[in-house]
């Protein structure tokens, strides 16, 4: 196999939570890998420096400030894209957040807001992006989900309801796009340290007696990821490596899986 494949060279990439951790780490790798970046967050500073990142490394750049919880915010990401490039080759569903409280203790605003923020997002974005794929008969779309999706986790109940929601969207909607040539995939990452996750074990130390052993021990390799280590997978299935490839979800999670029964 040719390592061309795994390039994304001229191709057009929208990157939702791309002001931070795995976003921004995906934002700069497809810079590096060819690909013109619309960097989307709901802090503008926060996307104008990734653009002019993006820049540095030679490609072009659009910096969104948007809520992609809000319809109309969706809309206008996908129209200035549009505007700028002419099309849209690659959405990368990353943006979302976490919550930990158990059950009895959460509030209904809580749940709602993981489902806001962590589905809706995803539903909007995905939504918005189709139909110009579908008018040029191509696409790809990559949802960044959790381990948390598949392996169960007390406290992080809604969390992980949202993210297996996203896992089975992801084969759902790679079902409904297929014959469009437009391929769906996804990325679940384990524990990746990123600033939203500092703020996550921070919660859980405070919640979860022993939280190294019950946690970040369990992992095989023993450690956190890092926001960089996401990137190979997302480049994977946003290129033509992947090309017979679509409905998957990737486990980016230190092998946590291997434990599963």
């Amino acid at each position: 196999m040719s390592l061309e494949l795994f390039q994304l060279n001229n191709k057009v990439a929208i990157v939702t939570g791309a002001g931070k951790g795995i976003g921004r780490a995906i934002a700069l790798g497809f810079a590096e890998a060819g690909a013109d970046v619309v960097a989307v967050a709901r802090t503008q500073s926060d996307v104008d420096e990734v653009a002019s990142k993006v820049q540095a490394k030679g490609r072009r750049a659009l910096a969104v400030s948007a809520d992609v919880r809000n319809k109309s915010a969706v809309s206008n990401m996908v129209n200035k894209t549009l505007d700028k490039f002419g099309r849209i080759d690659i959405l990368v569903n990353n943006a979302g957040t976490f919550i930990y409280s158990p059950v009895v203790e959460m509030t209904v605003e809580e749940w709602d807001s993981m489902f806001e923020a962590n589905m809706k997002s995803v539903f909007l974005c995905c939504q918005a992006v189709a139909k110009p794929m579908i008018a040029q008969k191509s696409g790809c779309i990559v949802n960044v989900s959790s381990m948390a999706g598949i392996v169960p986790d007390p406290g992080r109940s809604a969390y992980s309801a949202s993210k297996a929601g996203v896992n089975n969207f992801t084969r759902n909607l790679s079902l409904e796009l297929a014959s469009h040539n437009i391929r769906v995939n996804g990325i679940a990452p384990g524990l990746v340290l990123t600033p939203g996750i500092s703020r996550e074990v921070k919660q859980m130390r405070a919640k979860i007696p022993n939280f190294r052993t019950s946690v970040v021990d369990r992992v095989p390799l023993k450690r956190v990821g890092k926001p960089e280590e996401m990137v190979g997978a997302v480049i994977f299935l946003a290129s033509e490596a992947s090309s017979y490839i679509t409905g998957i979800t990737i486990e980016v999670c230190g092998g946590l899986l291997a434990l599963m029964d």
